[in-house]
């Protein structure tokens, strides 16, 4: 019987899998439906992990699989062992199944078995550090006291500033031609309305207020500069923390993955004052990290 290792990266828009033999040769890569269970719910993200881990057990059937999936919401116990209860009662006896945090796996990718960090600036944010004894974190309290640099924060900003806009405390400016345009956002009742009514995404309006920024608006540039000033004090505080002479910074998530003011804001900080700090590429994906944990599980290894 062969063994085969299914790393899956478990996305709010969509989920990502690789699969492999013992190796880590790959033999299948797929793209499915959202698996964020803290979105979407234990029951349709278990579901769509199924539907697209099962072609492949259909095809390499009486094999042996030892699937990890990294996600959103796993690193709270409870949270993780539920969903992972879920998906052991929709597969096979001859699978193995561990769900971890989108960190752990972002992070074991990233570095491998290396020191590093990982800054995550997305819908929320948080900083973890892999040293050779532990992984330690800075942030990711969540929206309601901390996530701070991140999607919802920004968004959340540029939408008291439109606000304060459409009633006429402050001048108006290009936040709120961006609002239109993206929103249709035009007038006070309009903004309460989308906001309050509609279960607005507010980490969505940070697009608005980076879109305002390139063309200088300076309403948006104070706010970047200012979510950007979290970021770093992010990684002043690991490195205050753990006395660290040199650091490699992985920047990820929405808002770090890609060139962006906001990144640039934020790169220039640190290239000015954090002399220690080299900001990477990562050497893997999320999905090939969740690979590597995998073969951790089947030989029996924690190579943390």
């Amino acid at each position: 019987m062969k063994k085969f290792l299914v790393g899956i990266d478990g996305g709010g828009s969509n989920t990502k899998l690789l699969l492999t033999d013992t190796n880590l040769n790959i033999l299948e890569e797929s793209i499915g439906g959202p698996s964020n269970f803290l979105k979407i719910g234990h029951e349709s993200a278990s579901r769509n992990v199924y539907e697209l881990v099962i072609p492949f057990i259909h095809k390499y059937k009486n094999d042996e699989f030892y699937i990890v999936i990294g996600t959103a919401g796993a690193g709270r116990k409870n949270d993780a062992e539920e969903f992972e209860l879920n998906l052991r009662n929709s597969f096979y006896r001859n699978t193995v199944i561990k769900v971890v945090s989108d960190a752990e796996i972002t992070l074991k990718g990233a570095f491998e078995n290396e020191k590093g960090a990982i800054l995550i600036a997305g819908t929320g944010s948080i900083l973890y550090y892999k040293s050779d004894r532990e992984v330690s974190r800075v942030g990711g309290f969540g929206r309601l006291i901390g996530d701070e640099g991140s999607g919802y924060s920004i968004g959340r900003k540029g939408l008291v500033t439109l606000a304060k806009i459409l009633d006429g405390r402050l001048q108006s400016s290009g936040i709120r031609i961006f609002a239109e345009e993206k929103f249709e956002i035009n007038s006070q009742e309009s903004l309460i309305n989308k906001v309050y009514k509609g279960s607005f995404d507010i980490a969505s309006f940070a697009e608005v207020v980076i879109e305002a920024a390139k063309q200088r608006d300076e309403y948006s540039l104070k706010i970047l500069e200012e979510e950007a000033v979290e970021l770093f004090d992010h990684i002043t505080t690991l490195i205050g923390k753990e006395n660290l002479k040199k650091l490699n910074l992985v920047l990820t998530g929405g808002l770090l993955s890609n060139d962006n003011i906001f990144k640039s804001t934020l790169m220039n900080k640190i290239k000015k004052e954090l002399p220690q700090v080299e900001v990477v590429n990562p050497k893997h994906s999320p999905e090939y990290g969740a690979l590597l944990i995998a073969k951790e599980i089947v030989t029996g290894k924690n190579e943390n």
